[in-house]
């Protein structure tokens, strides 16, 4: 009985000793991450799964554009004519018109009977 418990302990030993290489390895010197900001260690693409308005804000003041404070306002609707684009809310033309044609395909033809 001797024999199996040292033995344990030789493998718990062993594996302690391991997973301590382990994590000595993977640390770098350069401790200045601890410091840093959490966004600043998250990869875009984890970024772009977050849902968060932070995390929006954080992704549009990347590109060094500044938005407006009028776009920043409460209940604000950047242009309130229905099917206008908010880019050209001033034209007078649709922003997306249809534009499929009526054939038999697509089932739009009209049969009277």
């Amino acid at each position: 009985m001797g024999s199996s418990s040292s033995k344990l302990w030789l493998i718990v030993l062993l594996l302690g000793l391991a997973m301590i290489a382990e994590a000595a390895t993977s640390m770098t010197s350069d401790d200045s991450w601890v410091l840093s900001h959490v966004g600043d260690r998250v990869e875009d693409e984890t970024e772009m799964l977050m849902e968060s308005e932070i995390s929006r804000r954080t992704l549009g003041g990347r590109g060094g554009k500044y938005i407006s404070y009028e776009a920043l306002r409460a209940n604000n609707v950047p242009c309130n004519r229905r099917g206008q684009s908010y880019y050209y809310c001033t034209r007078r033309t649709r922003a997306n018109p249809y534009r499929r044609g009526c054939s038999a395909i697509t089932r739009c033809k009209r049969y009277t009977r």
